[in-house]
């Protein structure tokens, strides 16, 4: 790794150093990228609210169930919920959590600090990892960087991307969008790129239900970009929270994981 620790602080091949926060993060982020202004405190309060609730959990079984051992980066890590799910039930690897919104780190970091996991303020365009160091990268329905990626993974190493599939939230889209074409969502050119970019040595499917009750429904607006532009917002969500009973309101979860390594 271009950094060594030295007490509270990190120092880089240069002799720069960067202190580590009270909270338990260092910010290498360098400015040359805009940061949108949706990703902030609010929606990662939501994302942890809807993570709780136990939404996300058999993707992040399946994602322990597969992951090969070694040194981990979980590439835009956001809110870090998912993060800290995976290490604290895959032997707490080394792991390495980059995400470019402040906001996200801090709030991972105030929620989850312990050792050999470390959050950082940082450009996936420009990751402050080594070249052939880590074993595993973990993507999950995020942007990516594959030169980077390629970059930093050692001989052998793999690339776990995770991809909305086309049934994920569909209840939602379609309460949404009810027959617009918005309610349709496919990640073939997300695929596609990938294949670009990497070679895809399987892709696994997850797929199950998850009840939603009323109470977590702001939540679920607040977490997901699918409600960000829409007209009467506050009014389509309070819609549904009326409509739904005792028995909640039933979400698909449907995802694809994309086991990947470099190009030979």
């Amino acid at each position: 790794m271009p950094f060594a620790f030295d007490n509270y602080s990190v120092k880089c091949r240069n002799n720069h150093t960067y202190d580590i926060s009270r909270k338990g993060y260092i910010n290498l982020f360098n400015g040359q990228t805009k940061i949108v202004k949706t990703y902030d405190k609010k929606l990662f309060t939501a994302r942890k609210i809807i993570s709780d609730a136990g939404l996300y959990d058999k993707l992040c079984e399946k994602l322990c169930e597969i992951m090969p051992s070694g040194i981990i980066l979980d590439a835009g890590c956001g809110c870090g919920n998912l993060t800290a799910e995976i290490f604290r039930n895959t032997g707490k690897n080394l792991t390495f959590a980059v995400d470019l919104s402040k906001d996200g780190i801090d709030f991972a970091a105030s929620g989850f600090c312990e050792e050999n996991l470390l959050w950082i303020v940082g450009n996936l365009n420009n990751l402050p990892l080594s070249d052939n160091k880590l074993d595993v990268i973990l993507n999950i329905m995020s942007p990516a960087n594959y030169e980077e990626f390629i970059r930093i993974l050692k001989p052998g190493g793999v690339l776990l991307k995770v991809l909305p599939d086309s049934d994920y939230l569909k209840e939602l889209r379609h309460f949404i969008y009810k027959e617009n074409d918005k309610n349709e969502y496919s990640n073939k050119d997300v695929l596609s790129n990938l294949a670009d970019n990497m070679n895809i040595a399987d892709i696994i499917g997850v797929k199950y239900t998850h009840k939603i009750s009323a109470e977590h429904i702001p939540a679920l607006f607040d977490m997901t970009p699918l409600t960000q532009n829409i007209n009467e917002r506050e009014e389509i969500r309070d819609e549904l929270i009326n409509l739904i009973d005792k028995n909640g309101f039933d979400v698909t979860l449907a995802f694809k994981i994309a086991v990947c390594k470099a190009n030979p």
